[in-house]
Order: structure tokens, then sequence, then C-alpha cells
């Protein structure tokens, strides 16, 4: 029989409870870890996505990013995830049986668009792949990674093998990777401009400029991530695919250069042939432009948002009766308002028709006013009449927008 007094008992028993409780204390057991391998470009908003995911749910998240040949060999042993920076990677990922990818699990995550990286101060001029093709110009591109064939098709994509033909003359270095491109740009100050994708002006933003690509040329190719089949067997590795297609994880890949569209947002059933033919009539006006044309603009804005491409989205706009004043040249805008300091429109329809938009004139609202074509900015289409225009359109498969 214990003789032991009960408080004695009762100490031993707290001891020992307090002494399970912190070997069984979530912060004393081993810390799950998730590790993750892909390539260099997406890897800062995929970084910065990992690094909240962690904190969140208590995991380590072990992001390994780089050329591929660089960490193939950790990944085939230990790779929960991959990611790519285009589909042709994935792919790659997909036929490679040591790294066993779940070819369903594939998610694609975002877009980026192609860019132009020069200068500080844009010493050469450059606004967009045509001024690449002048002579003296010296271009680096990439050849392999996420950038493999993104030159030439860019250069090609007009169908004028002149412009392919002028472009590769002016080729100063082909970096076999990004990394490799990085550091030239640090070491070479020949190189005038790199041909890229945006998201590399971020971590060089202190020694380039972003130059945006024009819709005639600009691409798109997109981030995926997936499982592999180590990591199926870990829940919190699909959490983490959920958490970068949720609202946090796309401001996380904005913040980065990313596109993405508007969460919970229902999807558009049509994403190609996109037709629209938008009339502008009334003379009014957003700010210093007309509201016609600021509306136009948020249109084509609003497509590239959600990842719809502007060589699929057509726009003619059609300018008539008091609005029609907007499409003169400056002599003849001044004219016409009795005010100095020339057409303000003139940026913003410059810019429309830089992103594929058709801005067109009405030839009667010109014959009632007395204007002639020496009258009218040059990027303007005139048409027969706005009307007319506008049923012919419709009667192609045009939607009908009015501003």
């Amino acid at each position: 029989m214990c003789t032991r007094p009960v408080h004695q008992l009762c100490l031993r028993f707290t001891i020992v409870l307090a002494a399970l409780a912190t070997v069984m204390a979530p912060e004393a057991l081993a810390q799950e870890v998730l590790r993750l391998y892909g390539p260099l470009g997406p890897s800062p908003a995929v970084k910065e996505a990992a690094m909240v995911f962690g904190k969140r749910h208590n995991v380590e998240m072990n992001v390994v990013a780089g050329p591929t040949a660089d960490w193939l060999n950790m990944a085939t042993g230990d790779a929960d995830l991959v990611y790519s920076s285009a589909e042709y990677m994935m792919s790659g990922f997909m036929r490679n049986k040591d790294l066993q990818v779940d070819a369903a699990s594939v998610r694609p995550l975002y877009l980026r668009p192609s860019a132009i990286l020069v200068r500080p101060g844009n010493p050469k001029g450059i606004h967009d792949l045509p001024d690449l093709l002048k002579p003296g110009v010296k271009v680096m591109v990439v050849t392999g990674s996420g950038q493999t064939g993104l030159w030439e098709d860019m250069a090609s994509k007009l169908g004028d093998i002149r412009t392919f033909r002028a472009f590769r003359q002016n080729i100063a270095y082909f970096a076999p990777n990004s990394a490799e491109a990085k550091k030239a740009w640090f070491e070479r100050d020949d190189i005038d401009a790199w041909l890229t994708w945006s998201i590399w002006y971020m971590p060089l933003r202190d020694r380039a400029e972003h130059i945006r690509v024009s819709t005639h040329y600009r691409v798109y190719r997109q981030c995926s991530v997936a499982l592999t089949q180590r990591g199926k067997a870990k829940p919190l590795a699909a959490k983490f695919i959920d958490f970068l297609l949720s609202p946090d994880g796309a401001k996380i890949f904005e913040s980065w250069g990313w596109t993405a569209p508007p969460h919970g947002a229902s999807p558009l059933a049509v994403h190609k042939d996109i037709c629209v033919v938008c009339r502008v009539k009334n003379d009014e006006w957003k700010g210093k432009v007309g509201l016609g044309l600021a509306c136009v603009r948020r249109l084509v804005k609003d497509y590239e948002y959600i990842g719809i491409r502007h060589n699929e989205v057509h726009i003619s706009v059609v300018f008539h009766g008091d609005a029609g004043y907007w499409m003169l040249k400056d002599g003849p805008y001044e004219a016409f308002t009795k005010k100095a300091g020339g057409n303000p429109n003139k940026a913003i329809i410059r810019e429309l028709v830089d992103l594929g938009v058709s801005v067109e004139l009405c030839a009667q609202t010109m014959k009632e006013r007395g204007w002639t074509r020496q009258d009218v900015l040059p990027e303007v289409k005139i048409v027969i009449g706005a009307y007319p225009r506008i049923i012919d359109l419709e009667l192609q498969g045009y939607a009908y927008i009015r501003f």
C-alpha cells in the first residue's frame, strides 16, 4: 500500500502531464516541409506566396529556383511541387519519369506579356520592336528556359521575313537562360536592349526601363504548377496550389508584373474573334480627354486584364456628330474650338491605334463642318457614314456599344 502523501502524488502527476504537453505541443513536433522547384522567372512571386502560406499553416516552404539542370537531380528525390514558366516546360517535366509529375494536378496560374528592357534614360530611343531593327542597336535574347522561341515569335508575328532578318542581324548575345541574361545586363554595357518578359523589369528596375510592346508584336506565356506523386500524399501541397489561385495569391503575382483575371467573376464564354463596334456622338469629357475615348481604352484594358490577347479583340469606334472634332489635327482643332494648345485627344488616339483599335470618323460629319482629309489626324480612318458603317459591322457579327 502506497504511503506517500496525496499532495506529493498530485505534484508528480502534474509534472508528468506538463512534460507530456511540452513533448506533444505543435511547436515541439517536427515541422512539415514542402519542397518546390522551378525556373528563375516566376520565383519572386512563388517565393513570396510560399512565405505567406508557410506562416499561415506552420509549414516550412523550401523553394529552389534556377535553370532546370541545376536542380533536376535534387527534385527527382524530394520534390513535392514543380512550377514552370511556359507550357512546353511543364510538358517536359511531365515527360521526365523521375520527377513523377501528376498530370491531372497541373494548374495554369497567371500570364505575363513580352516586353523590352532598355538602359536608363532610353539613350537609343527604343519604343517598340521596330526600333530594335535599326542599324547599330544591340539586342540580347534568351534561347532557353521560359524564353525559348520568344524573340522568333515576336519578330515573325506579322509574317514578314524582312523583320526577322533585320532583328536577327542586331542580336549581340544569345543568352542560354534568364540567369545568364541578367548577369550580362550588369556586365555588358554594349547591350542596348533585352527582349524578354515584363516580369524581368522588377529585379532590374534600378538598372533598366520598361518598354511596353505594341499588340502587333506582343506575346504572352503562362506560369503553371503541379503536384508530384510525393506531393499528392501531403494535403498541404494541394492547399498551396489553391492559395496560389486565390485572391491573395493573385495579388502577390500581380505585384511582380503578372496579369490575373478578376477573382470570383464569371468566366467569359468567348475568348477569341471578339468583335465590337462603338459609337461616340456626344461631346462629353472625362478629365482632359473625350469620355468616349476613355471608355474605349477601358474596354481594351479590361480584356487585357483577364488575359485575352489584343489580337483576339477587334474594336472599331466610330465618331460622328458633336464628338467629331476630337479627330482633328492641332490647327483645325484650335480653329474649331477657338482655343489654343492643340488637340488634347491626340495621345489617347495614338495609344488606341497602337492597341489595335480602328478609330474612325464619319464622312458626313466632315462634310457638314467643312473638314477635309488634311484636317484629320493621320491615324483616323474615314468611313462613308456613321450609321451605315455601324450597321455593316453589326451584320458582320460585331457587338454594338454606344458611349
